[in-house]
């Protein structure tokens, strides 16, 4: 099979390598992240960086890129620690996509891509209103990664709404909801369930 090394990567073009690079590690699922700004305008991101954190108490995490240019859902949280995250789903992974666009901070990615969003009583963000699985989180912490200045953002979670009855021992089928996987910076995937395996206990 082919091989690189890293100083055959290194010495690669830089588009192709951040291609290749990007799409390494495969298809992990997408997320719309909203976030309000001090204007109380509605920032909109798509990130496929997500990572379970702990369950007991619940928290997720996402890398964000280094903040060397503006990040609009970064200086959103320092303004209001608060988020929704939006599970995507084939129906509107075209204008999820188109999140990522740089926008200037005085327009709302919602609004120029299209996405409508729904709104829960007794919470103050919204959610995209195509999504089937969605939670509010609570920016606690975060970590800078020395490597290459990327943070590590980490997310209290505080409440959950999913179109799918957990399994009789809490585990999520999602796989009836129509969710899509991100690889690279455009490459797209749909979701197979393919069964679960028994847990291989310690004697």
């Amino acid at each position: 099979m082919p091989t690189y090394s890293a100083q055959d990567l290194q010495a690669a073009d830089r588009s192709w390598r951040i291609n290749f690079i990007n799409s390494l590690i495969g298809p992990k699922n997408l997320h719309v992240l909203i976030t309000r700004s001090p204007t109380g305008l509605l920032n909109a991101a798509i990130f496929n960086s997500g990572l379970h954190i702990g369950s007991s108490p619940p928290y997720v995490g996402f890398l964000l890129r280094p903040t060397s240019v503006p990040r609009h859902t970064y200086e959103n949280l320092l303004h209001y620690p608060y988020a929704t995250l939006n599970a995507v789903t084939h129906a509107f992974y075209r204008q999820a996509h188109a999140t990522h666009r740089k926008l200037p901070a005085s327009q709302s990615e919602l609004e120029v891509v299209g996405l409508e969003t729904r709104e829960v009583p007794d919470e103050d963000l919204p959610y995209l209103a195509s999504s089937p699985l969605t939670a509010r989180l609570h920016w606690v912490e975060e970590h800078l990664l020395t490597v290459n200045k990327t943070r590590l953002l980490i997310f209290a979670v505080e409440i959950v709404h999913v179109k799918a009855e957990p399994d009789p021992d809490g585990f999520l089928r999602l796989d009836g909801l129509d969710l899509v996987a991100g690889s690279g910076c455009d490459g797209y995937w749909t979701l197979h369930f393919m069964g679960r395996l028994p847990i291989q206990r310690s004697p």
